[in-house]
């Protein structure tokens, strides 16, 4: 092997690593609903809005800090096997952000549904976040689509 092949070779194993240090960072987790909701889509915003050429968000990341255990492993599985081929966050492979509004629409003390309404490349998303309180976190245990049928904990 060249020394040149070498160098490539090993580019492309460090490549994730490299530009996983630019990326958003998933942070600590949800101390209520709207917290969870806001530094999930915080990301998403970061990445696919304006221009929608932000660094990218690590998938795998927000699922471990914000998913249940029993959402985010199933979930991580899928993605790693190729059944999810889309970014559950957007719907879609490829995203441009618009008019990201987002709400709690239903809060208890045990459970809560959090909402993203927006554009991506101008179609219309409705994405509910299905949530219960686990100790002191908030953790994700649903995406449910409402522009279209769509359940996460379904299609795993």
């Amino acid at each position: 092997m060249t020394r040149r092949a070498l160098l490539a070779f090993i580019a492309v194993l460090l490549l994730p690593s490299i530009l996983g240090a630019f990326a958003p960072q998933a942070r600590a987790g949800g101390s209520d609903p709207q917290i969870v909701l806001d530094e999930i889509y915080g990301q998403v915003d970061a990445m696919c809005g304006g221009d929608g050429q932000g660094a990218a968000y690590d998938i795998y990341a927000i699922a471990k800090t914000y998913f249940a255990p029993d959402l985010a492993k199933p979930f991580e599985k899928a993605m790693e096997a190729g059944d999810l081929d889309f970014d559950i966050l957007v719907d879609g492979q490829d995203c441009k952000i618009s008019d990201l509004e987002l709400a709690v629409t239903e809060s208890t003390d045990a459970s809560a549904t959090g909402r993203a309404t927006f554009k991506n490349m101008g179609e219309a998303r409705v994405i509910d976040f299905l949530m219960t309180k686990t100790g002191a976190a908030w953790k994700v245990s649903d995406v449910v689509y409402r522009h279209r049928s769509f359940s996460l904990r379904s299609a795993l």
